[in-house]
């Protein structure tokens, strides 16, 4: 269990967490190239990124999501790009696209507050953007029919635009008769699940646990376990410290919650996924952290030790950073395990 208070001044975590690496483009020097001449203007870049990656679809993911984020602003210039005569699948290439871009720029509009710190009109720009991602991620989805990534932005799109339940089970289902572990959807069918979106604890770790269950040897989806338990601790900090200040009621529920049978669980989990050689991708360097986070949150020193060593100086906004900044959390974690 671990409550941060005033030593996020202290000069050593300053200094180490000033030195944190936040980018998560350090797997994929191709696509932190192409990003870069895509701010530029350089669109074609970001086409030739998508045509390499059509049947890798968590590699596709990470491109799309973000040569997206790099175009926020010129969605008009990704539609230039359809060309009457060119192939289904350069089509399906720009239109995923310019529905992920249209989303990107939909969240940059609303911005990253709560509800009711967004306007009236914030609101309406945001809508009337997102709204718009629809029809060309759905015709990049009939052009591409094997396709899971147009299905998986509509994930986003559904979370968004407030969908109902049925509907956002529906696209995941699209998205699941197509490749069940790809990482990134999983992560958002765990969010639809949680219980400050349409589902609750119960659900989400269920959805969590049927994962890990099915999840063949080697694969990083297995993160979903400790994912879940990340979501349900921050929900009970933001009930009880955040609204009440009840620290020593956050403090007891930790202890309860980390107990021998959750950390037996998740050693299972994490055995499972590290039966493979683990790559240099960012859904490793997601799942250490995730696994690490947990670990560490339990005082479970030489295995939160071990993951979070995997990771380098690279740090993930979550599961770190919901109590004090993500990079000044991964730093006391660090020091802590002495890592540092």
């Amino acid at each position: 269990m671990r409550l941060f208070g005033s030593r996020k001044k202290d000069a050593k975590i300053e200094a180490l967490a000033e030195g944190l690496v936040t980018t998560r483009l350090w797997v994929d020097p191709a696509l932190s190239a192409g990003v870069h001449a895509v701010r530029d203007g350089y669109l074609q870049a970001g086409l030739a990124l998508l045509r390499e990656c059509r049947d890798d679809y968590d590699l596709r993911v990470e491109r799309v999501d973000a040569l997206a984020s790099a175009a926020v602003g010129r969605s008009g210039e990704v539609f230039d790009l359809l060309e009457d005569g060119m192939s289904g699948a350069d089509a399906s290439d720009i239109l995923l696209w310019l529905g992920s871009t249209l989303i990107s720029e939909a969240w940059k509009i609303r911005g990253g507050g709560y509800a009711p710190s967004v306007g009236e009109d914030r609101f309406k720009l945001f809508f009337a953007s997102l709204g718009a991602a629809e029809e060309p991620l759905l015709e990049a989805a009939k052009l591409r029919p094997d396709d899971p990534v147009p299905w998986h932005q509509m994930l986003a799109y559904g979370m968004g635009m407030s969908l109902d339940r049925e509907q956002q089970d529906q696209i995941w289902a699209n998205v699941a008769q197509r490749s069940r572990f790809l990482v990134e959807s999983n992560w958002r069918r765990l969010q639809v699940l949680c219980e400050k979106w349409h589902g609750s604890h119960e659900e989400m770790y269920a959805f969590a646990r049927e994962t890990v269950a099915l999840a063949p040897p080697g694969h990083p989806v297995t993160y979903l376990l400790p994912a879940a338990h990340f979501e349900y601790v921050r929900s009970v900090f933001e009930d009880l410290v955040g609204d009440e200040g009840k620290t020593w009621a956050y403090a007891k529920f930790q202890l309860e919650h980390w107990s021998d049978a959750v950390i037996a669980e998740l050693r299972s989990a994490a055995a499972k996924w590290i039966t493979a050689t683990p790559g240099p991708t960012s859904h490793h360097l997601d799942a250490h952290h995730y696994f690490g986070w947990c670990f560490y949150e339990a005082q479970e020193q030489d295995a939160a030790r071990w993951h979070l060593q995997q990771v380098g100086n690279h740090v993930v906004a979550n599961p770190w950073g919901y109590r004090i900044s993500s990079r000044h959390e991964f730093a006391i974690a660090l020091i802590d395990l002495k890592l540092a």
